[in-house]
């Protein structure tokens, strides 16, 4: 992605854009809201940025941004050595053309979504509109001597940075406003939890993992379960309060960290005497979670085919 001449798609018809991608996507979402309308409406905006991949990361990104964050330390991307599993963006760790460039991508973005989150006030809008910002993936910006994805590495990883993402309602009039919620969630608790917010628990989903926060979004609490679990190709992964455990099939290499006590994942204690009942019943629940909720046509522990279609070698 280059931000600039990019091809796009509108009315049916390819062609290129000169102008900032992330701009125009905003244009076009601010066009739909300006549109008179009775009925409820569906707005699904989804950016081109940030992308902290690819030439866009290695030429200095130009926005309204980029002489604000110019020779800035920015002190959140780490600067650390390249870990040795990272095959892609080795040329981006530690390069400060790309940390001002990721940091332009997230501004120009965020000015976007304030423009959007204007025009329903404006509109008068915000008090019948459920807005939810979330994102496909997280991405290490340098955290561990990586950067990108899970996939930018071999053996693909799991770091924490890689697999958080955002997560935030807003309705106004009915959420309270800047309330954090600690209860740890994955994606597939998403459509139960909205669906019941919606009040339309009554339609069904195919057998789903997902559990319901929908009473969360209300504002009442309830019991919740901080395990999740994850899966990135041939990666599963089990995170607990306290323990973050990384299975490769067929043959590793595993990870095991405690996260109470290392939440910056540096110690890995696979191989550790005193954590081989941890891992025993990790790996259980692990199988047990899988063998119910993994689709047999992509399950690559039991012969299924890679689902992003391509072929990694692990």
């Amino acid at each position: 992605r280059t931000f600039y001449d990019d091809e796009l798609i509108w009315n049916g018809e390819v062609y290129t854009e000169p102008r900032y991608t992330t701009e125009v996507v905003t244009e076009h979402a601010l066009d739909f809201l300006a549109q008179a309308r009775q009925d409820p409406f569906f707005l699904y905006v989804a950016y081109n940025g940030p992308y902290g991949l690819g030439r866009s990361m290695t030429e200095v990104h130009k926005n309204r941004h980029t002489a604000y964050y110019a020779g800035k330390e920015l002190a959140s991307f780490p600067r650390e050595p390249v870990h040795p599993w990272l095959v892609h963006n080795r040329q981006i760790i530690n390069n400060q053309v790309s940390i001002e460039g990721y940091a332009s991508a997230v501004s120009g973005v965020d000015d976007g979504v304030g423009a959007i989150m204007d025009a329903l006030d404006e509109y008068g809008l915000s008090e019948d509109t459920l807005v939810i910002y979330a994102s496909d993936q997280g991405l290490c910006g340098g955290h561990h001597g990586m950067w990108g994805m899970g996939d930018h590495s071999r053996p693909l990883h799991t770091f924490e940075e890689a697999i958080h993402i955002p997560l935030i309602f807003r309705h106004q009039g009915q959420m309270s406003a800047g309330v954090t919620v600690d209860h740890r969630t994955c994606n597939y608790d998403f459509m139960p939890s909205l669906l019941d917010y919606l009040h339309l628990g009554e339609k069904t989903l195919d057998v789903s993992p997902g559990r319901n926060y929908g009473p969360v979004l209300r504002g009442e609490s309830v019991s919740w379960d901080g395990t999740i679990f994850h899966e990135f190709e041939h990666a599963r992964m089990i995170r607990t309060d306290r323990w973050k455990y990384t299975w490769r099939y067929p043959e590793g290499p595993d990870e095991l960290y405690d996260m109470e006590n290392d939440s910056g994942e540096r110690s890995n204690l696979v191989g550790n005497a005193s954590a081989v009942d941890v891992i025993a019943d990790l790996r259980e629940r692990i199988n047990a979670f899988f063998d119910r909720y993994a689709d047999s046509e992509f399950d690559l522990w039991k012969g299924g085919r890679s689902k992003a279609g391509r072929a990694i070698e692990f």
